[in-house]
């Protein structure tokens, strides 16, 4: 048995190979996904760099984002690769799998009254990366998906509206404003080329990796990522609340590792708004939820493989 998971994201995929279906044979790998023309061409190239033969592969199971625009049937699966099982699932929910059972050392506790997972309650999933994604953990470990990151965004401040009045004008497809619009790669750039443009200077960054690694004393990056933080803290409690998923908050995603990382999280911006003036019983439920940071950006290859196991 030879199981190969992958997670195909809007910029990178990770992929991985497991023979026992518990543990991966090799590090998984994350690999930009503009290198390849299809996704037959980027399964196959890391095949044989493991030197494996597509015929060993018994089963397969992808997670695809939204935001990657790769066609993916079942039929051009299996004809690279005809002796195996296949499935394909929301890259979020595969995220969500990979959580149920998380190790501790995965994770980095940054707030809330508690400290450990309540599985009494359900948990909240948020991932921020080139889209934005939301999805619940039930009591009975059932994974549901939302849409919540293309919900319109309460405005709480006039500066908010404005803003997203301003993020709605960047925009090629005009859809109502959403979450994704600030909380995603392209959101914080965009975020920072209006304030860019509002103070008449050009930019200095192209691209939100290059802002977050090189930017951290630029004013305006740090004035962006104020505005960030207070539309992460507000969705965040919105998704606490309206989920009554008061078990744990976790968060992932490839810009949430990058702030994370390069210690650009604005504890005292995002907790002010995660614990909004509200009721008392919702800001006291809200105010217990420990919220983590998941470390393991392979989370999602993990759930995948514990999805191995039904196929």
């Amino acid at each position: 048995m030879t199981i190969f998971v992958v997670d195909i994201g809007g910029t990178y995929m990770r992929l991985a190979l497991s023979d026992d279906g518990q543990n991966f044979i090799n590090d998984p790998q994350k690999i930009r996904t503009d290198i390849f023309g299809g996704v037959t061409d980027a399964l196959l190239s890391f095949v044989q760099q493991q030197k494996y033969n597509p015929n060993q592969i018994t089963h397969i199971l992808i997670a695809k984002s939204g935001r990657n625009n790769w066609d993916i049937s079942k039929e051009q699966i299996l004809i690279l690769f005809p002796n195996s099982k296949f499935s394909l699932i929301n890259d979020f929910a595969a995220n969500a799998l990979g959580l149920v059972n998380a190790n501790l050392d995965d994770l980095h506790h940054i707030g809330g009254q508690k400290i450990m997972p309540d599985t009494h309650y359900p948990m909240a999933v948020i991932g921020s990366g080139t889209g934005l994604g939301l999805a619940y953990i039930n009591t009975a470990r059932h994974i549901q998906r939302t849409h919540g990151g293309h919900m319109l965004p309460p405005f709480t401040t006039k500066e908010q509206f404005e803003l997203f009045g301003e993020l709605q004008k960047l925009k090629i497809i005009k859809t109502i404003p959403i979450y994704e619009d600030a909380l995603s790669g392209n959101g914080i750039l965009n975020i920072y080329k209006i304030l860019s443009t509002r103070h008449h200077l050009d930019c200095e960054y192209t691209d939100a990796h290059h802002l977050l690694a090189t930017g951290r004393n630029n004013p305006l990056v740090q004035q962006s990522l104020k505005f960030y933080h207070e539309i992460f803290g507000l969705f965040a409690h919105q998704a606490l609340a309206f989920g009554h998923s008061y078990g744990a908050l976790y968060l992932t995603g490839g810009i949430t590792d990058r702030i994370m990382t390069h210690d650009l999280f604005d504890k005292e911006t995002f907790f002010e708004n995660l614990y909004q003036n509200n009721v008392p019983v919702v800001l006291n439920d809200v105010k217990s939820t420990p919220v983590f940071w998941v470390k393991d950006e392979f989370i999602s290859l993990k759930g995948l493989l514990k999805q191995a196991a039904s196929l």
